[in-house]
């Protein structure tokens, strides 16, 4: 997302007041968020345990008014992929979400930030990662998103980041986990990673849905244009 000017602080006001509401939602894990590195957008999550509850959470009557004014007042723009984990012996087809976590000792300082971005930007398309695109046909200029750190509810670690990126198919992303450049992610900090396939909502089930069901966007520019 990015939100528009002058609504910062209201718009994250809400965000912790909305926390401990969410948190009592069936099948709710958590709440993510942090600024991106190199980048104009923001990162938003809500995890939780199946695509049912999300989809409940989405429908609450406690959640709607929220996202009436997110869309409405705060956001300048927005974009959502859905993704879920895979199911038990899946068979696992692209595009695949990959989140790596880092936990640092410390916050990392902006040399060594400025390093890993750097060595990502680099590595990340050798390995056959897919560029990272934000509303539909818009990308970024490198092939991932570096997050952090994170502000979560709750909170999980001391400080933390995510690296996420998008992979064609397995093979490529598993190429990528058993390189030297991944393994070299440790140096930052304790390394776990996660990953989920892509939900696609059917032709009109949402506001904003492109036509194979895979991305919600809206710009308010595009909008009023």
């Amino acid at each position: 997302m990015t939100l528009a000017a002058g609504t910062e602080d209201e718009f994250w006001r809400v965000q912790e007041r909305m926390g401990p509401v969410v948190a009592t939602q069936p099948g709710f894990l958590a709440v993510i968020g942090g600024p991106i590195a190199n980048s104009s957008w923001m990162y938003f999550c809500g995890k939780f345990a199946t695509p049912d509850d999300m989809d409940e959470w989405y429908r609450s009557r406690r959640h709607q008014p929220v996202m009436r004014k997110a869309h409405t007042t705060w956001f300048d723009s927005f974009y959502i992929r859905k993704w879920r984990l895979p199911a038990e012996g899946e068979e696992l087809a692209g595009p695949l979400l990959h989140e790596t976590a880092i936990v640092p000792p410390a916050a990392l300082e902006p040399d060594r930030l400025d390093a890993a971005l750097g060595s990502l930007t680099e590595a990340l398309p050798r390995f056959g990662a897919l560029p990272f695109e934000t509303l539909e046909g818009q990308f970024e200029a490198q092939p991932f998103q570096f997050v952090g750190p994170l502000e979560e509810f709750p909170q999980v670690a001391p400080v933390r980041y995510l690296l996420i990126t998008h992979w064609p198919d397995a093979a490529a992303l598993a190429a990528w986990q058993d390189s030297a450049e991944y393994r070299a992610l440790g140096e930052l900090g304790e390394v776990t990673s996660e990953v989920s396939v892509l939900i696609r909502h059917c032709p009109g089930e949402r506001e904003g849905l492109n036509a194979d069901g895979s991305l919600r966007g809206w710009s308010r520019h595009a909008a009023t244009v």
